[in-house]
């Protein structure tokens, strides 16, 4: 390296040098700052939790909703009866059955419009009907799960029609029980959700869109019964006992022993209940007839009653009984008369009257006695004794007086169901 080489970097690094102390001397002053890092306060963090907690919640509602918009094609509206329904199987809708009478015929909303569907009474005795539909596009039967194969404490959501609205809420599964329904023993879901009336007719679904249970009356309360109970409540609909039951409103059963022994009778049918305002009530059959014939064909066991669930093309049945040892002949409707109801009750020139009671009310049971055993409940109304017309207080006395040898055979009444049993 020659002279002129060795000058020349020399000098560039002396400019170098020269610029960086030109660069610290002129660098921003920073001002000192020996304090510790101040820790977030509890408000500022409380409110960082809300806020944290509400998008979360905000998420979960967004959640729930696509959940409900994925299950909702399984969810009608049947907006003259005021409830939903579910698409149970093609062509077959499940509603809550809320009143005695279900009407034959009802309106289903479509997304097209309103149409008219026939309505499938299942049974007085069940808190269900189906409703009968053709092929509409945009609704479509769920999957069904049993609630069993779900932990308790998972999400669930209930799914309703409300106002032809979509309305829905999410709930915890707590497990599930058995409770009366009925006369039936079903499985009920437990919910931290109070199922109200305007539920009626819905579902509970699991976030897969699997339908757990339908929301339906059972007493005087609302209730989501398992998809399992459901389907036995239907079969038992579909059944002869409950075709008859649902199409006349009466049950018919055979006699033990102890009741041929009463009537002084062999085996034959007896009528056990008959429905007010069915066409049974109609037609004047009572608990505890014997009956002869239908159509002059003698009827000596129940399965010769299974035509009776299939009559649609008569007009009415000529049915034979035997009251008090006396033959009585009645005509069996098979279409209903047409009148003015709502919910049972008369309805004139606007103004709804209260069906007149009849009978003794029963204010009390005796535990484990023989009218417990029978079923009797406190409430009831006895309303013959032995097919005889109640005529004063005086009459129940003596007939069933503790001091009485022989059975008697009851007529009782429990809000619209008018069944018969014998007394020991």
């Amino acid at each position: 390296m020659n002279r002129t080489e060795r000058t020349y970097i020399t000098t560039l690094a002396v400019i170098a040098a020269g610029i960086l102390v030109v660069g610290y001397w002129l660098r921003p002053s920073q001002p000192a700052n020996d304090e510790p890092v101040r820790a977030p306060s509890e408000i500022e963090l409380s409110r960082l939790a809300r806020i944290t907690q509400r998008r979360s919640l905000d998420d979960m509602t967004d959640y729930f909703a696509t959940v409900a918009g994925n299950v909702q094609s399984a969810v009608v509206a049947l907006p003259n009866l005021e409830r939903s329904g579910l698409v149970w199987e093609p062509g077959v809708i499940l509603t809550a059955r809320t009143e005695s009478r279900f009407p034959v015929a009802t309106i289903l909303a479509t997304p097209e419009g309103d149409v008219g569907v026939a309505g499938v009474v299942v049974g007085p005795h069940i808190p269900i009907a189906t409703v009968r539909m053709s092929d509409i596009q945009g609704f479509a039967a769920p999957r069904r799960r049993s609630a069993t194969t779900v932990e308790p404490g998972a999400w669930t959501l209930a799914v309703w029609r409300q106002a032809r609205t979509t309305k829905f809420v999410p709930a915890h599964l707590l497990g599930t029980t058995q409770i009366r329904c009925g006369e039936r023993l079903v499985e009920e879901l437990l919910a931290n959700v109070a199922w109200t009336r305007d539920m009626a007719g819905g579902g509970l679904f699991d976030l897969d869109g699997s339908l757990l249970a339908a929301i339906i009356p059972c007493g005087d309360r609302f209730v989501a019964i398992g998809t399992g109970s459901v389907e036995t409540m239907l079969r038992d609909g579909r059944s002869v006992e409950g075709r008859v039951l649902g199409r006349y409103g009466v049950r018919f059963g055979f006699l033990d022993e102890a009741e041929q022994e009463h009537f002084g009778r062999g085996p034959a049918v007896i009528v056990r209940e008959v429905w007010t305002g069915t066409l049974a009530d109609e037609a004047g059959l009572r608990p505890g007839d014997i009956l002869l014939a239908i159509n002059a064909e003698p009827i000596g066991t129940l399965d010769q009653l299974q035509p009776l669930g299939n009559t649609v093309d008569l007009e009415r049945l000529d049915v034979a009984v035997t009251r008090a040892e006396t033959m009585v002949t009645l005509v069996l409707p098979t279409q209903r008369t047409i009148r003015a109801e709502t919910y049972g009750h008369e309805t004139l020139s606007g103004i709804v009257w209260e069906r007149p009671t009849v009978g003794y009310r029963i204010n009390g049971v005796v535990a484990d006695g023989p009218a417990d055993v029978a079923g009797i409940r406190s409430g009831d109304r006895l309303v013959r004794i032995d097919g005889q017309e109640l005529s004063d207080f005086t009459q129940v006395l003596d007939v069933l007086s503790p001091e009485r040898e022989n059975a008697v055979f009851l007529e009782v009444d429990r809000t619209g169901r008018r069944w018969g049993v014998l007394l020991p």
